[in-house]
């Protein structure tokens, strides 16, 4: 490429590092090792109903396009938040992921020179995003010493009007902590004085319970996006499905940044399938809650450190008191992989993340 072309590229992406937890996993061809590290179903992995529809399903349908309105798994979706939430197909979005609607909101709101407000530790990916659209990621630090405990002071408090986002996981990733609601409300508030949406993204929301989620307060709201997932809790991570439930205003302007058709027809009717089965969400939020326990209570007892954390939610921090430790490599060593701490800003190598095991004492057999 000549250097004429080379100028064409934006310029702060020469020098930009993007962080993400997802880089050089090779490890995981390697035979007998017990995976916790990225966010799939551990415990429980897809509903059988999910697998039964798939071998059912009418795979010649493959080679067409199929509704780009997506309106059977939108009017899907309300329907599964018709207790909590009244929600208009208009307001729900479907993306390639919940990351892919994540990425169409900092293209809605990012632009060189822009402020997103966050806390750290936190989910990477997204503060990356951000950057790749020539914002600045700004994150209040959570303190070692209270095991990462999220006080939402502490963000209320940073909340101007130059910010163009609030960015807020929940349960947080790596912690596996959960913001009440209450919480939430009082960011929400706040933030709505200073002109400022707030982006809640609830990858593992599906483990906490409908109850917790800010789509409760979706209609209450203007400045609320909630961000869901298909790949964590209902098992469906190999389908990138994700969505957004909007107010009504943004979900317009999210239509002029969407690209068409982003999932296929298969994850679609598979998604449906999958909301339909709330029986296997509460099965999986039984067997985190055992086996996260007993976990926690092990590492507990061989002196390592544990992070704030819910019980439902499968991930949480794991230290070692020995800042000179790499726990992710003498983990690897016993052929247990994690994430490491070092992925994350405002933890060491000495962390790692664990996504919660289907048998607890297979993990500690092998410390």
């Amino acid at each position: 490429m000549s250097s004429g072309e080379q100028a064409k590229i934006k310029p702060y992406l020469e020098d930009l590092v993007v962080r993400s937890y997802l880089e050089g996993e090779p490890a995981t061809k390697r035979q007998g090792l017990l995976d916790c590290s990225l966010g799939v179903n551990l415990t429980a992995g897809v509903s059988e109903k999910v697998v039964e529809a798939a071998k059912q399903y009418e795979w010649s349908g493959m080679w067409h396009y199929g509704d780009p309105t997506y309106k059977d798994l939108k009017r899907k979706i309300s329907g599964f938040w018709s207790n909590y939430a009244d929600l208009k197909i208009e307001q729900i979005q479907i993306g390639h992921g919940a990351s892919a609607v994540l990425e169409k909101l900092s293209k809605i709101f990012v632009s060189p020179g822009s402020k997103v407000l966050g806390y750290i530790p936190q989910w990477p990916d997204y503060a990356s995003c951000v950057n790749t659209y020539g914002g600045s990621y700004e994150a209040v630090s959570l303190g070692p010493e209270e095991k990462f405990k999220f006080h939402v002071e502490t963000l209320i408090v940073k909340i101007n009007g130059e910010y163009c986002l609030i960015y807020i996981d929940n349960p947080n990733n790596p912690t596996g902590q959960l913001i009440s609601l209450q919480e939430i409300e009082q960011v929400l508030k706040q933030a709505q004085k200073k002109g400022v949406v707030v982006v809640i993204d609830e990858a593992y929301g599906d483990y906490v319970g409908k109850g917790n989620s800010a789509t409760n307060l979706i209609n209450k709201y203007q400045n609320l996006v909630v961000v869901r997932s298909f790949s964590k809790g209902l098992g469906l991570a190999g389908l990138r499905i994700g969505y957004g439930v909007f107010p009504a205003d943004l979900s317009h302007c999210y239509n002029k940044v969407a690209v068409p058709l982003p999932i296929s027809r298969v994850s679609c009717y598979l998604a449906q399938v999958a909301l339909s089965n709330e029986d296997f969400m509460q099965s999986c939020q039984r067997k985190v809650q055992t086996e996260k326990a007993k976990l926690i209570e092990g590492l507990r007892d061989k002196g390592y450190i544990i992070s704030e954390t819910f019980e439902l939610c499968p991930i949480f921090v794991m230290g070692h008191k020995n800042r000179d430790i790499n726990l992710k490599d003498e983990l690897l060593g016993k052929s247990i992989l994690t994430v490491s701490g070092h992925e994350f800003k405002n933890l060491g190598s000495n962390y790692v993340r664990v996504n919660t095991p289907a048998r607890a004492e297979e993990f500690l057999a092998r410390l």
